[in-house]
């Protein structure tokens, strides 16, 4: 099995850059702001606690997290629903492993679910989506899915949803969730719905949950690495079902989780519970970074379709998908017929780091990338750290006068690195004629 590819990126522009080469990096998609100063303190009060935590977690953190999820999402979760780890990455691998029978999957979807299912020895039956439709998932594709694979003698028992989605930054609407709870409950499918980037909504449409309709068979997950940038802390949870399954799927994960890595580093676990809490000053700094996001992918956006590319509009988290299939035969000409090829040949010819298609479980011959704006936030000038975060809260007060889902082009000007990539982006494009 080959290394995850946003890890992989990340490397290989570190090297890049290392050997003095001025790589637009567009391939990693890490909230890159400074960390709020109340979680830095409560880490440095916690940090003498050292001992093993319970495997769940503690009780006060995920009494934190059940309130939180009402506060935010709706769905009513008790403590007793709530399990933590370090990162919500090995939590959706354990889920697979917990849980019966093989996987329906979205497509495009995040480069680590079929990996996941692959290793917990689930078959992975993508769902295909229709890019002119802008990766709609809709019930009558979920259906020739099941229909396909239980004629191929699958066993389709589990779906992953993620609202805001990582590849596309698409956002489910109101009435596409319902639609895929309900089917979901027709069709006797527990739906994991990842809602990492739940928070990082740009405002002019509102996360929905699928389990506010849905709530007897689906598990949310999400955790701290994208709302409040502490994605080094791995700190993640997830809500299960109430009911008989939902306790004996708890029990499960406890005794996994029990083999696996124990419990959550507890210093970490301490310091959520303030993160987790009815913070107005929290609230404030996820809502301001959500709008940068939003700000930033917006930008891009509007190069890429006034360039003339074909990309769905970017609704919540800091990625956008465009596709380059209007330049086939201009690609072609250069040796360019893959995503991959074409990741390539941006990386080497124009020095732009993007993630393919295929990465996400599109066809080789889909010219779509992933392309991710949270490294273009720190300034080039900045020469130290301290330089670097006094720019980005600057960035972060100015957002917090923004209204949801506006643009203040004046951030422009504190984000040359933005402005630089899409200038190559339109040199690029402008390039294949």
């Amino acid at each position: 099995m080959a290394s995850s590819p946003t890890l992989a990126i990340n490397e290989a522009v570190a090297a890049r850059r290392a050997a003095g080469r001025k790589t637009i990096h567009l391939g990693f998609g890490e909230a890159s702001f400074p960390l709020h100063p109340l979680l830095n303190e409560a880490l440095a009060r916690a940090a003498k606690h050292t001992g093993y935590a319970p495997v769940a977690g503690i009780s006060p953190l995920r009494k934190a997290i059940a309130a939180y999820l009402e506060r935010t999402r709706h769905p009513a979760f008790t403590p007793d629903q709530i399990i933590v780890a370090p990162g919500s990455k090995p939590l959706l691998y354990t889920l697979l492993q917990a849980l019966e029978g093989d996987l329906l999957l979205p497509i495009p979807s995040w480069v680590s679910y079929a990996p996941h299912a692959r290793l917990a020895g689930r078959r992975v039956i993508p769902v295909e989506t229709d890019a002119g439709d802008h990766h709609r998932l809709t019930p009558q594709a979920l259906s020739e899915a099941l229909a396909r694979a239980r004629f191929e003698g699958a066993n389709p028992r589990i779906m992953i949803v993620n609202t805001p989605s990582n590849p596309t930054g698409s956002m489910f609407s109101g009435e596409d969730t319902q639609a895929i709870a309900h089917w979901s409950r027709e069709h006797s499918i527990t739906l994991i719905s990842d809602e990492i980037y739940a928070e990082l909504a740009h405002g002019w449409r509102a996360h929905i949950s699928p389990a506010q309709f849905y709530p007897e068979g689906c598990i949310v997950t999400g955790g701290l690495s994208k709302a409040f940038s502490a994605g080094g802390w791995r700190l993640g949870y997830a809500a299960l079902p109430g009911g008989a399954a939902g306790k004996q799927l708890m029990t499960s994960l406890r005794a996994l989780a029990s083999e696996i890595w124990s419990s959550a580093t507890t210093p970490v676990q301490e310091a959520a519970i303030v993160a987790y809490s009815d913070n107005t000053e929290l609230t404030a700094y996820v809502r301001a970074s959500a709008r940068i996001h939003g700000y930033a992918t917006s930008q891009l956006y509007e190069t890429l379709i006034k360039a003339g590319a074909l990309c769905p509009r970017p609704a919540g988290g800091f990625y956008l998908y465009p596709d380059f299939a209007p330049w086939r035969n201009a690609l072609f000409a250069r040796g360019v017929a893959t995503s991959e090829q074409l990741a390539q040949y941006l990386l080497n010819h124009w020095d732009i780091a993007a993630l393919p298609g295929t990465a996400f479980g599109e066809q080789p011959q889909a010219l779509r990338l992933r392309l991710a704006t949270s490294m273009l936030y720190t300034p080039a000038e900045a020469k130290t750290e301290n330089e670097r975060e006094a720019i980005l809260w600057a960035m972060l007060s100015q957002a917090e006068k923004w209204e949801d889902g506006g643009q203040v082009n004046e951030i422009a000007l504190e984000m040359p690195a933005l402005a630089q990539a899409e200038a190559r982006l339109r040199e690029f494009i402008g390039s294949l004629g």
